[in-house]
């Protein structure tokens, strides 16, 4: 994206400007979108109106080249956009329970989709440009969309509770708030990885060609990951799981603070596909079980906005900063930090933070867990 405007002459002050408001209306949208998903008998028709709309906002970078008509691109494009994937766990996890199947089983696809389309995104901008991938991306969503509509689901009667309610249990839910906290600080560890692993290797001195391969190794190793951590949890837990994840994040951080081989830098990235597919896939079955029926998709779309897109937020701009005063080296010391700070927590409250197995979650006039 950063690339593409540029391209259009966009000064680099306007592209953060249009990159910001991507970041703050998914925080601010998320939560609408969850709530009224949850109010809906058939919460399949928030999801289709983000399918239907999203491609079409999306076509819009490719028309406008102003500075305010991209703006607004983007904030449409991201109130719709961003709630596309915690919609559809909810959707997927309820599915799943009732057909007897895992999260994880299905969300691997999903990792194997990031991993193919790293490699077709590099050759679509190497031979055609950076604006086919746009329409490429609303083609996709297209038939994202005709497929999902065929997708058969029985309505539910679901019941109807006011956002002060919903604000009101949130607030009473000490794991749940708990768990945000501590996943908080490995996804703000995880956005200044994502955004500033080039900046790393250039300022190390490796070959910019190997920044392709770093991601990719930690794409593609997600995908039997995603796989074995349904045994795993099943085994030890979810919280296990989130340990294990911040463990391996933590340990990932703390080898590239010290390393000069890029041979060893790769190799732990590794650990990175491995942490991310333990987290996502125990996250989403965790935020499942905290919350009521009534409530699902809220609490979803929440821990995103809190999680992902604030510690997204935070670590762009914290990156950055760290960067500029004491060196990349000292960013992913930091890194190390947050996520062991995470491991600890995740270890100290585990019994706590463990949540009820599925089948036995919160009916509507049912006291919340603290």
């Amino acid at each position: 994206m950063s690339i593409y405007l540029s391209e259009k002459g966009i000064s680099l002050i306007s592209i953060g400007l249009i990159l910001s408001m991507l970041s703050l209306t998914g925080i601010l949208a998320q939560p609408i979108m969850g709530i009224l998903n949850d109010r809906l008998s058939d919460p399949r028709r928030i999801l289709l109106l983000c399918l239907l709309l999203t491609p079409l906002l999306a076509c819009g970078y490719y028309f406008f080249d102003t500075v305010v008509a991209l703006c607004l691109v983007s904030f449409f494009y991201a109130m719709f956009q961003s709630s596309t994937a915690p919609l559809s766990d909810v959707l997927t996890v309820e599915i799943a329970n009732s057909q007897g199947f895992s999260f994880g089983s299905i969300r691997l696809w999903g990792a194997l989709s990031f991993a193919l389309g790293s490699f077709i995104t590099g050759f679509v901008y190497g031979n055609i440009g950076y604006s086919a991938s746009f329409i490429s991306y609303a083609l996709l969503m297209v038939v994202a969309l005709i497929t999902f509509y065929t997708i058969p689901y029985k309505a539910v009667t679901r019941a109807k509770v006011s956002v002060k309610q919903h604000a009101s249990q949130i607030l009473k839910h000490q794991s749940f708030l708990t768990f945000v906290l501590f996943s908080f600080l490995i996804s703000t560890s995880i956005a200044m990885n994502f955004n500033f692993l080039p900046i790393y290797f250039k300022e190390a001195g490796f070959d910019k060609g190997w920044i392709g391969a770093a991601y990719s190794i930690a794409a593609i190793i997600e995908v039997p990951m995603f796989w074995f951590a349904v045994k795993l949890h099943r085994r030890f837990g979810l919280i296990s799981m989130m340990m294990l994840a911040a463990f391996c994040y933590s340990l990932k951080c703390l080898v590239m603070a010290f390393s000069t081989q890029v041979g060893l830098v790769l190799a732990v990235q590794l650990f990175d596909g491995i942490a991310f597919a333990f987290m996502a896939s125990a996250s989403v079955e965790v935020i499942n079980r905290y919350a009521p029926s009534y409530a699902k998709a809220t609490y979803q779309t929440l821990f995103v906005a809190l999680t992902s897109g604030i510690g997204g937020i935070i670590g762009s701009a914290l990156g950055g900063v760290v960067i500029a005063s004491w060196g990349v080296n000292k960013l992913y010391l930091l890194l190390f930090s947050l996520c062991f700070i995470a491991m600890v927590g995740f270890t100290a409250r585990r019994k706590q933070l463990e949540p009820r197995p599925a089948g036995s979650a919160n009916q509507v006039g049912k006291r919340i867990p603290s």
